[in-house]
């Protein structure tokens, strides 16, 4: 294989779910379908990860015109599919949960695709799911990761919690397989301090709960039981809520022979359990790592993960408390991540000395506004970053912006507004500059309005 052939990039950024069992008990959540197509376009992202013009870029729906021209001008270099993996919304105006391997390989019989995919000798997808390896033997690719078990082992908050305390005995938490261990073991955890509950495959807001009184105990207790009763099988994950001064992550990666390569510290903001923004940690908090002997504990983890199978790209997510002490492994996710992206981004913008900050802008639109439009207007206000203006916003999807659209079109209540994210890389030299682009943006969003949320 040569080292320049031409790669296939895509990925599923709500790949737990393809890794959790069916039969196993939910927390409880509130069902939101446009966030869940939101997540279902973040696959844009990756156009990050291309090294080429020959690289492709398959996503479930196509790019703005507008949009990727902007990104080949910036020198970002892709190919990128021209038509749809699925239409944008079904009949039942439901969008589709299966995998984008899954969706590649219904559209295997389509010469569009199978076209587009016979040059290519590599994949690099952003998480190994369940047709991964399939999707590798239809078209001869290489590189399809680990095996599908041994992926949703190492990603499992329980296979993290054990692993955490067989290398650092002063890991916190118990995992609990029934309602009533949910009821003994909360009852005794809140007579010390709150605590969550961790759903083994829950990610980014979703799978984690709050327990700061014995009533919303309670609660969980008896929804919990009645899915028992309906067959369901419990385990979770019940952590003491810690005083937390810092989140943070490490990327590396594990090769197949189990070198591992760490790649980026990334400094992490978020908005309850969700993420917020994100940014490359500066060289005093490394050093600060460093001699605190984090890097020598990433070092054993990563051993762990090759020992059992493992190898690919990981982000290990941890936290310094506000006594100082560092927790090397929150959880484990064994696959590309937000923090990954935004190292890529980084690396992009070395050429202009300069760094990025990646966060998203939750949106609310009452009409329809072609991203060109957006785009547009950023311009005018000189805070579209530009190669010869290195200093503003760098969009980074088009389709989280008005994926809703055709949903809030079929919608009988067309008065409400309908969800969009622009997710973004916001880059500036200082915080007041950073705060006149934000502030610039906001006025964009009034002019065309449309609500921000955060």
């Amino acid at each position: 294989m040569r080292i320049d052939a031409p790669s296939l990039y895509l990925g599923s950024f709500n790949s737990e779910q393809f890794w959790r069992d069916a039969d196993i008990s939910q927390l409880p959540a509130i069902a939101d379908q446009q966030a869940d197509a939101i997540v279902s376009v973040m696959d844009e992202f990756q156009f990050v990860f291309c090294n080429s013009p020959h690289d492709l870029l398959v996503t479930r729906l196509p790019m703005d015109g507008f949009y990727k021209d902007y990104l080949w001008e910036l020198g970002f270099s892709f190919a990128h599919n021209e038509f749809p993996l699925i239409e944008k919304m079904s009949e039942s105006g439901k969008r589709s949960p299966k995998g984008i391997c899954e969706l590649l390989l219904e559209a295997r019989c389509d010469p569009y695709y199978q076209n587009l995919l016979a040059r290519l000798s590599t994949l690099s997808p952003y998480s190994v799911e369940p047709l991964t390896e399939k999707l590798c033997q239809h078209y001869n690719l290489q590189g399809s990761g680990s095996d599908i078990e041994i992926v949703k082992k190492v990603n499992s908050k329980l296979f993290s919690h054990q692993l955490g305390k067989h290398l650092f005995p002063d890991t916190v938490g118990e995992i609990i397989y029934s309602a009533s261990d949910l009821d003994a073991v909360g009852n005794r955890l809140l007579q010390s301090s709150p605590f969550l509950i961790k759903d083994e495959f829950g990610v980014s807001g979703k799978g984690n709960l709050l327990i700061s009184s014995l009533q919303i105990l309670q609660r969980i207790v008896t929804y919990i039981s009645k899915q028992e009763r309906d067959g369901k099988h419990t385990i979770f994950l019940l952590e003491p809520l810690l005083n937390k001064q810092t989140d943070f992550s490490c990327q590396l990666e594990i090769d197949t022979t189990g070198e591992t390569k760490i790649l980026s510290i990334q400094k992490m903001l978020n908005s309850g359990f969700a993420f917020s923004s994100i940014q490359t940690a500066e060289s005093s908090f490394r050093e600060f790592l460093d001699k605190s002997g984090y890097f020598e504990q990433v070092e054993a983890i990563a051993a762990e993960l090759h020992r059992v199978g493992y190898f690919g790209p990981v982000c290990l997510d941890s936290m310094v408390l506000e006594d100082g002490k560092i927790v090397p492994m929150v959880e484990i996710n064994a696959r590309k991540s937000m923090g990954l992206i935004n190292h890529h981004i980084d690396a992009f913008l070395t050429q202009f000395s300069t760094q990025g900050r990646l966060m998203f802008f939750s949106l609310g639109l009452s009409r329809h506004v072609e991203f060109s439009e957006l785009l547009q207007r950023m311009e005018q206000s000189k805070i579209l970053f530009l190669k010869d203006r290195p200093k503003g916003i760098i969009p980074l999807a088009s389709n989280t912006f008005n994926v809703n659209w055709e949903l809030h079109k079929a919608s009988a209540n067309q008065a409400r507004a309908y969800k969009g994210r622009l997710y973004a890389s916001v880059v500036s030299d200082n915080d007041e500059e950073q705060e006149q682009i934000l502030n610039r943006m906001d006025n964009i969003f009034a002019e065309l309005d449309i609500q921000r949320f955060n």
